[in-house]
């Protein structure tokens, strides 16, 4: 994968964690019983999207070694892309079914969180580990 694509990637992992983290405010407001695991959820989703902003600035850096860790990154099939993917995935699930949408549209709350307490641990797992390979790879070159 190219320089630009690799960006493009890396530029859509930070709009999905942004569009999970909004989906994330609107549970919160709107959904009581679940707030721990929301607010767990958004702290998982901000973190990650703060570490692929250090990402992105690794396209910019002069560094052929810097470079080459982007690479490495953004690579078909690599660690962007399957992070992209898991949080699409997570994005699918979070966003409301249209009967929700038109119950709203009427007034009535029909919001539900679609996760327990063990979906939500687990999908915190997927995400640190995403970012613990992100972060690996940022100090990489540093050691």
């Amino acid at each position: 994968m190219d320089g630009l694509s690799g960006a493009a990637s890396i530029i859509a992992v930070i709009d999905i964690s942004a569009k999970i983290f909004e989906l994330c405010q609107t549970y919160f407001a709107e959904v009581k019983e679940a707030r721990k695991d929301i607010q767990r959820l958004r702290v998982g989703v901000t973190s990650l999207q703060d570490v692929m902003h250090d990402v992105k600035d690794l396209a910019e850096e002069p560094s052929s070694s810097r470079r080459s860790v982007f690479s490495r990154l953004t690579q078909h099939d690599g660690p962007v892309q399957q992070c992209e993917r898991d949080l699409r995935r997570l994005l699918v699930q979070l966003e409301p079914g249209e009967g929700e949408v038109k119950m709203r549209r009427f007034g009535l709350r029909a919001f539900k969180w679609p996760f327990s307490s063990k979906d939500v641990d687990k999908r915190l797992q997927v995400i640190n580990e995403h970012k613990a390979t992100f972060t690996l790879a940022l100090t990489s070159d540093n050691l």
